[in-house]
């Protein structure tokens, strides 16, 4: 009894400011205590009862990606930070001194790193489902939503450690706007330009496009911030700057999949010397050509009676004449047209034969058309089985393909110049 008499004399001859302080310190332990508590309390309550309900209503895909970026933990950890804020108000707030000045500033530094932290989960959870998605590639937007989130919480971060208003570090740090604007200026023009991208569906995850200025030429494999990753044809991987695509010209192929054809636009380059009138033995091997009856009937009637209409039978000029040129041009569409593989009865895909402006070459005769496919492979071959053909039938109407002489070419000519008449 004497032991507590003098323990309780002790106490009393305690200054006072050291009974506030360790007021104090009991209350901050209980503060912290308690928090910690009702924090695993509702991480373990949001993970176990909460992720069960969204389970419930959410597609299995959307339960994994929540459950992956821990997003029902980081629930948890917001509600004990509400928490925090009202046992703020009864264990801390109305004190003073260094130490509540601490509590204070850690209190404020919790709530806000846990807020941040719930939000950047639900953005990494969007960002799995829908970051790959072809239709809808907000990866970059994700990224940029989420370097917005970190701007904004180290900014009260440095205005609560600091003690002065948001504003006041805004006019602080606007004085490095021009400093920053150089650092990063990549990454603000990516985020521009993958803002343009994604708005304006230029591109998707899987478009095929080509750049000619990146050596890019394949398929689009992810979009980010700052740059489209390609893996081309080779199987190489190309990283193409967001702002590339904006700011210089790229081809993208989506639409000839969603159109599912593809272009043929080649040209066949006729020797000049070889084009005439047909003759009559010309004119009777071509009417034996299926493709040609029709056709052939119907303008040897045509031009007979111009013809005689206008009585041009003095000189081959004054009349109306077959061309073996104009008649391979025509043979050459109808047998498009015959072709399964080729569109001819869409007026939304253009079939014809052209000549164009005669090069030092020859006279190109351009084919134009669509094939029904767009798969590599198949396009090619059809696309070679087309001009497999028409080279050869060349000859059938005394036309020849212009072929730059060759070393053997000259050869022979001059054996054939040396050969005794």
């Amino acid at each position: 009894m004497q032991l507590i008499l003098v323990y309780i004399r002790k106490i009393q001859y305690i200054p006072q400011e050291y009974h506030s302080l360790l007021a104090q310190i009991i209350s901050a332990l209980v503060f912290v205590i308690g928090l910690y508590l009702i924090a695993r309390f509702t991480t373990w309550f949001c993970n176990k009862y909460l992720a069960k309900l969204v389970a419930k209503i959410h597609s299995a895909k959307a339960f994994d990606a929540l459950q992956k970026h821990r997003v029902f933990t980081a629930l948890g950890v917001v509600l004990a930070a509400l928490a925090a804020i009202n046992l703020h108000a009864v264990f801390i707030a109305e004190q003073t001194g260094w130490l509540a000045t601490v509590m204070n500033k850690l209190t404020g530094l919790f709530v806000m790193l846990s807020f941040s932290w719930f939000i950047c989960t639900n953005l990494n959870a969007l960002n799995h489902l829908y970051g790959r998605n072809p239709n809808m590639p907000i990866k970059g937007i994700v990224q940029a939503l989420k370097i917005i989130v970190y701007l904004i919480t180290g900014l009260f971060i440095l205005s609560l450690v600091l003690g002065r208003k948001p504003m006041y570090i805004i006019t602080g740090l606007s004085a490095l706007a021009a400093v920053f604007s150089l650092i990063f200026k990549d990454p603000i023009l990516g985020f521009v330009a993958s803002i343009q991208l994604t708005t304006n569906k230029m591109i998707k995850i899987g478009d095929w496009i080509t750049v000619d200025s990146a050596g890019a030429d394949g398929n689009i494999v992810d979009i980010s911030l700052t740059c489209v990753r390609v893996q081309n044809f080779d199987m190489t991987i190309v990283s193409v700057p967001n702002y590339d695509l904006v700011s210089k010209p790229f081809k993208n192929w989506s639409g000839m999949f969603e159109a599912k054809a593809r272009r043929v636009q080649r040209s066949i380059l006729i020797d000049v010397d070889t084009v005439k009138f047909l003759d009559k033995d010309m004119l009777a091997r071509l009417k034996k050509i299926e493709l040609l009856q029709d056709y052939l009937a119907q303008k040897e009637t045509e031009i007979a009676n111009f013809n005689a209409q206008h009585n041009t039978t003095e000189s081959l000029l004054n009349g109306r004449h077959l061309t073996n040129i104009g008649t391979f041009r025509k043979y050459a569409e109808l047998y498009l047209a015959s072709r399964p593989y080729v569109i001819h009865d869409d007026p939304n895909f253009t079939l014809m034969v052209r000549q164009l402006k005669q090069e030092a070459q020859g006279l190109p005769l351009e084919i134009y058309c669509f094939l029904n496919t767009t798969v590599w492979t198949q396009y090619e071959g059809y696309q070679s089985d087309i001009f497999d053909h028409l080279f050869s039938v060349l000859p059938e109407f005394g036309l020849y393909a212009y072929q730059q002489p060759s070393g053997q070419n000259i050869a022979q000519g001059i054996k054939l110049l040396n050969q005794p008449n």
